[in-house]
């Protein structure tokens, strides 16, 4: 469950519970009466501000206007504060290095004034950054430096605030017993002052501890609460968030229909956030739920969408997901070298940051060893007579030592572990998918001898043909006419080759198999006749009804031929195929508004025959309709397979 769970990591200013469109509408009546210009630049900062929790492009737009006037006022403070804002804005948006530049900015300003109240502030919002950057000791150093500044300060606000954002850090840091005690410590004076833009920041997070520690119960009560002031301070990003966790619950429970009515809220609620980081993890849960419902084809689409969001935005861990979810989709979709793929680039991320995560541990192991080495000489200069001493402090130094190349023998030991069970678990996919190629090898076996042989003297023919057209200057027109024709025939036969060659690679196939095809082929009738608009339709009950490869080959051939006369003799405008759902059989219907002809006079070519041949060889009906200028419609019935 956790494994579809976004995470929602947040630091906002102190903001009563109330509305905050009634605020920004209010500021926004106050621009029109033409403030003085401090006004207005103070006017600008706090739309920034509260726009951050309703549209991140409104808000970075009044966060210019606010920059540049308060520059123009000199006004230090109020500059400190408005790069201050920006950056929250940026980091609400996923773009941690704009926000961290910005940070800077209105940290240096601050310095230089002396503002330490403001500079605690900051140290808070960078301890975020730190806690993004996975930098979770200098983050908690900063947390915890800025709580004891505030306390001081007899400022419970703050430290109320910043004690949530500490349970962030440890809930990033997966001690979730650690992050519900910080909570607890947080949420009272949240709800005693009915702190609402708070509070339902940290009920989301409450919710997301209880739901990794498998108490769903809770979670869903927690999520329930954020969710209620969310709507009601109109706060888009938690309701998002919120709305797509209960979805995750959803989704682990098989509450499929429920899970999707979570998630379209949430994309719906997100839209106006644009932060594409956010909006691709809702999507990493959407893929889940399609590969749920065994529609890996449009699961593998959106995770290729995602994949490339979270390495532009260096999510390393989401992409992990989403690199575990490719290798399950192409398993399935029985794609072999896409499978074996996906599971390296898994592997090789896996192991790297688990590799990062064990530096992180060492140099940390080392910096500690550094220092008790220099306390150790600083010792030794106090007290050089005393020998006791020094060599009890030897014999710490060495047990440390000994100590840490255990640990690190034994952090190896365990990574070469983990990487043998890995390969284990690739060679035994490769197996499996290896025992389901055998299956297929003869009829593969045959393909190839068709695609290497006729396909290869087709395109000999093709060649030659070309050669005496444009190799001997050829004067006689109808000769170069009828070598045109020649190449434009053995061009449709490859067509008609590989498209034989695609039924034989198959054992059975769906409509959705056979809709893409189709598509191909009337996109390519779209090319040569513009003026004709064409429609395609296939009932929903019927993407997953399948039939065998010869039903496949003659129902596209049928379907193709019956595509081509309207497009040549009928000088039609309009050509539709449905393929329809009815009384337990498929009913196909190929329509155009063309000339149309007389059925009882006209005499059918082969074309007719042929397609009225093949719809009997698989057992199926065909019927055709036509009247004079109103044109004509083919249909074909076939029994659903049982």
């Amino acid at each position: 469950m956790k494994n579809y769970l976004v995470l929602l990591l947040l630091y906002s200013g102190f903001i009563n519970a109330q509305n905050l469109q009634e605020i920004i509408e209010g500021l926004k009546s106050e621009l029109k009466t033409n403030p003085e210009q401090k006004r207005l630049a103070t006017i600008y900062s706090d739309l920034t501000w509260y726009y951050s929790n309703v549209s991140i492009d409104s808000a970075l737009a009044y966060g210019k206007k606010a920059i540049r006037e308060s520059e123009l006022l000199k006004d230090s403070t109020l500059i400190a504060q408005v790069y201050s804002d920006v950056g929250a804005v940026y980091f609400r948006k996923g773009d941690y290095n704009d926000s961290k530049k910005n940070y800077l900015k209105a940290y240096s300003i601050r310095k230089k004034i002396k503002d330490y109240n403001g500079i605690a502030k900051l140290n808070i919002n960078l301890g975020s950054l730190y806690v993004k950057n996975q930098e979770y000791q200098p983050a908690l150093k900063n947390y915890l430096n800025a709580i004891k500044y505030f306390e001081e300060k007899g400022n419970p606000a703050i430290v109320s605030e910043t004690k949530s954002n500490v349970a962030l850090l440890f809930f990033e840091m997966k001690n979730y017993k650690k992050s519900i005690q910080y909570l607890k410590e947080a949420i009272p004076f949240q709800e005693n002052n009915k702190i609402d833009e708070k509070l339902c920041n940290s009920y989301l997070t409450m919710g997301n501890n209880y739901l990794l520690l498998n108490d769903t119960i809770n979670a869903l009560s927690y999520f329930d609460k954020s969710m209620k002031i969310a709507k009601r301070i109109g706060n888009k990003l938690t309701l998002s968030s919120a709305y797509n966790n209960i979805g995750a619950i959803r989704t682990a429970q098989n509450k499929s229909k429920e899970a999707v009515e979570m998630y379209d809220k949430s994309m719906l609620v997100r839209q106006d956030l644009n932060s594409e980081l956010e909006k691709a993890g809702l999507n990493l849960n959407y893929a889940k739920e399609l590969m749920n419902k065994k529609q890996f084809v449009e699961a593998q689409k959106l995770l290729l969408q995602v994949k490339k969001v979270f390495i532009e935005k260096n999510s390393k861990d989401n992409l992990l997901i989403a690199l575990n979810q490719l290798v399950t989709v192409h398993s399935n979709l029985k794609n072999a070298d896409s499978t074996a793929f996906y599971f390296e680039k898994y592997s090789q991320l896996n192991n790297r940051l688990f590799e990062e995560n064990m530096v992180k541990q060492t140099n940390e192991l080392e910096t500690k060893y550094q220092t008790a080495k220099k306390e150790k000489l600083i010792l030794e200069k106090e007290a050089e007579n005393k020998r006791k001493t020094t060599w009890i402090i030897i014999v710490s130094l060495l047990t440390i030592f000994s100590s840490l190349v255990g640990f690190l023998i034994y952090r190896q030991q365990k990574l070469k572990n983990k990487q043998q069970e890995q390969e284990f678990q690739l060679k035994t996919a490769i197996a499996q998918i290896e025992t389901q190629n055998q299956l297929q090898e003869q009829r593969l076996s045959i393909s190839r001898d068709l695609h290497d042989n006729i396909g290869a003297q087709l395109t000999f023919v093709i060649s030659s043909v070309d050669n005496l057209k444009y190799g001997n200057q050829i004067s006689d027109s109808r000769v170069v006419n009828q070598l045109t024709k020649i190449s434009d025939f053995t061009k449709s036969t490859i067509i008609e080759l590989r498209d034989t060659i695609w039924a034989m690679n198959n054992s059975e196939f769906s409509f959705d198999d056979l809709r893409s095809r189709i598509f191909n082929f009337i996109e390519k009738a779209k090319s040569a006749k513009e003026e004709v608009a064409f429609k395609f339709f296939v009932d929903d009950s019927l993407k997953e009804t399948t039939f065998s490869s010869i039903v496949g080959i003659n129902l596209y051939r049928t379907m193709q031929e019956a595509v081509n006369n309207a497009v040549k003799y009928a000088d039609a405008t309009e050509i539709e195929v449905k393929v329809l759902n009815k009384d337990n059989q498929i009913n196909i219907e190929i329509t155009d508004n063309g000339k149309g002809f007389d059925i009882e006079t006209v005499d059918f070519g082969n074309g007719l025959h042929n397609m009225k041949k093949r719809i009997e060889e698989v057992d199926g009906t065909f019927s055709i309709h036509s009247e004079i200028n109103k044109g004509t419609t083919i249909s074909v019935l076939l029994n659903k397979k049982e």
